[in-house]
């Protein structure tokens, strides 16, 4: 509990659903834009929190375009400004940009090997580590705990940022499988308890 006796509490929320979501694309920190499905959800999202009364004190959101444009209707909604943070960005999937999952194993059949496996260190060519992008998640949680204590934070990030966040705060290893599907515009919320965050919602509006 913070020194004003309120929890601390980080919603993660993925952006609305992109063009290259629908072609099954890996998009990384290329971008392609929300469909007209992606921004009425994030309408819809902005709306719904707004009806359920829930406080949020500031929204931050990666500077890649489809979780800013997504940001923007959910500020908009709730009447906050939204400040960038490129902690929030996806991982950098270098030569698999642009390549649904299936098609990256056919073209690079080594580098996706080695993507795929255990070693936290493998860079993909053109792109970035487990390790380092482990480590810049941890990064913005550190943040948040630091600087916002005893508030509510609402970050709009990308599934690879969640993907991340869940395994760090709840001790998942890479070698182990990590079954769970980040919906596009899905709630991932975090409460800080004792100087721990603690998953307390998956999934959720």
């Amino acid at each position: 509990m913070s020194k004003t006796g309120q929890e601390t509490k980080l919603y993660l929320v993925r952006h609305g659903e992109t063009v290259w979501n629908v072609e099954d694309k890996m998009q990384g920190v290329k971008d392609s834009p929300l469909t007209e499905k992606g921004l009425e959800h994030a309408r819809m999202f902005g709306q719904a929190l707004k009806k359920l009364s829930m406080t949020v004190d500031k929204i931050y959101t990666s500077d890649l375009g489809r979780a800013f444009d997504t940001a923007a209707l959910i500020g908009e909604a709730l009447n906050l400004e939204i400040h960038k943070d490129e902690r929030l960005r996806e991982r950098n999937m270098g030569i698999f940009e642009g390549h649904s999952w299936d098609s990256a194993r056919e073209l690079f059949p080594e580098e996706f090997a080695k993507t795929v496996s255990n070693d936290n260190d493998y860079r993909i060519p053109g792109g970035g580590t487990k390790g380092e992008y482990m480590a810049q998640v941890s990064s913005f949680l550190d943040y948040v705990s630091k600087e916002h204590e005893g508030q509510k934070i609402l970050a709009v990030t990308h599934r690879g940022f969640v993907n991340f966040a869940l395994r760090i705060v709840l001790h998942i290893p890479f070698d182990e499988k990590f079954g769970v599907i980040v919906n596009n515009t899905a709630l991932t919320g975090f409460v800080l308890r004792k100087g721990k965050w603690l998953l307390e919602k998956f999934g959720d509006i």
